[in-house]
């Protein structure tokens, strides 16, 4: 398997810088995860690992060697890697054996050899009772299994997905993450995939790379990162948020925007604050226990949660509920609201300049 060592990559395209000084060490066996807006460096840094590009400055290493930077440059078909793209960009005229056995013909393998290996990867993808059918006899998942396969049969040091699964639709989609990170663990192989989608992410990664604007904002297990974002971009990023505007003093934040409720604090942090509040940490309760109170607005049922809008003076404050719960609360009553977690940041200014006006 390999190790990928990056050392100060940057890239531009003119004028245009998409990675600014990407800097860090993806470890032999690792499932790693290039996280991030459209735009925003990532699939760029996929293409400089496979090859595809070379980086305006800095290095690229494949275990020891060096395989892009200054004047090195190790052609793609040299790498050892394998790459799985967002199109299954299977052949129409070969059936599955063929299509799985394209990169080992080319190479002039055995055919015995060839035979082995194509048999023991369409195990892998469970696809072996498939190897005679086309692509257009096979299902949007079947087809990117095929193109995994080919991907994996000449044993690549390293497994490049570039979104592969953005064409599927839900259910498969979430079937695959799960094969794909079964397939990731039997074989030990180390894996860098490129995905927008954060519950992707999440359910596969062991480390997460969130990028934005061609820098890394933060690096980290996908718990961690969830639980400890290093900003509000990270935060806002991964899974769902709200940002109430506050001023913390004496023990707790004081919400101008909330009718001036206000909830605990004994942090470190003084003065205007964001938080950063997750709807499923926030819970109902009664009006005189509550943390904050106000009026439930709306309830969408949504099967197994109960996605509840509640008005608290100025704002609309989004509370996810267990399914069980819908209806056992009416639209248009008080209700006590528990803030359970929270997360907070310095505040961006605006706040200040709004309490000056106001005084």
């Amino acid at each position: 398997m390999a190790t990928v060592t990056i050392k100060h990559i940057t890239k531009a395209f003119g004028d245009n810088v998409v990675l600014k000084e990407f800097n860090e060490t993806f470890h032999d066996g690792e499932f790693i995860t290039l996280l991030g807006p459209s735009g925003c460096g990532k699939t760029t840094m996929l293409r400089i690992i496979a090859g595809f590009e070379k980086p305006t400055s800095g290095e690229l290493y494949i275990d020891d060697q060096l395989a892009s930077g200054g004047k090195t440059f190790v052609p793609p078909e040299k790498r050892s890697v394998g790459m799985v793209f967002q199109s299954y960009a299977v052949w129409p005229h070969m059936n599955v054996y063929d299509n799985v056995a394209y990169p080992l013909t080319i190479k002039k393998t055995p055919k015995a050899e060839i035979k082995k290996q194509v048999e023991r990867v369409l195990e892998i993808v469970h696809l072996s009772q498939y190897a005679e059918r086309f692509p257009n006899q096979l299902s949007g998942g079947q087809q990117q299994r095929v193109a995994l396969a080919r991907a994996l049969v000449a044993a690549p040091k390293l497994l490049l997905l570039d979104e592969p699964l953005s064409n599927l639709d839900a259910k498969l989609r979430e079937s695959m993450r799960f094969e794909i990170k079964e397939i990731q663990k039997e074989l030990g192989i180390t894996v860098v995939y490129v995905t927008h989608d954060q519950t992707e992410a999440m359910a596969m990664s062991d480390r997460i790379f969130l990028i934005n604007r061609g820098v890394v904002q933060q690096c980290d297990t996908p718990e961690n990162i969830y639980n400890q974002p290093a900003n509000q971009f990270v935060a806002d990023f991964l899974g769902k948020v709200e940002f109430f505007k506050g001023v913390a003093k004496n023990g707790k934040i004081t919400f101008p925007a909330l009718g001036g409720q206000h909830i605990k604090y004994d942090g470190p942090k003084t003065g205007a604050v964001e938080v950063a509040i997750r709807p499923e940490n926030i819970s109902f309760t009664s009006v005189k226990k509550g943390d904050l109170t106000g009026v439930l607005e709306a309830q969408y049922y949504l099967g197994d949660v109960d996605d509840c809008r509640v008005r608290v003076g100025d704002s609309v404050v989004r509370v996810i509920a267990p399914g069980a719960a819908f209806k056992k609360l009416k639209d248009g009553q008080e209700v006590g609201l528990t803030v359970d977690d929270y997360l907070v940041f310095d505040d961006d200014g605006m706040l200040e300049k709004l309490l000056e006006i106001q005084t």
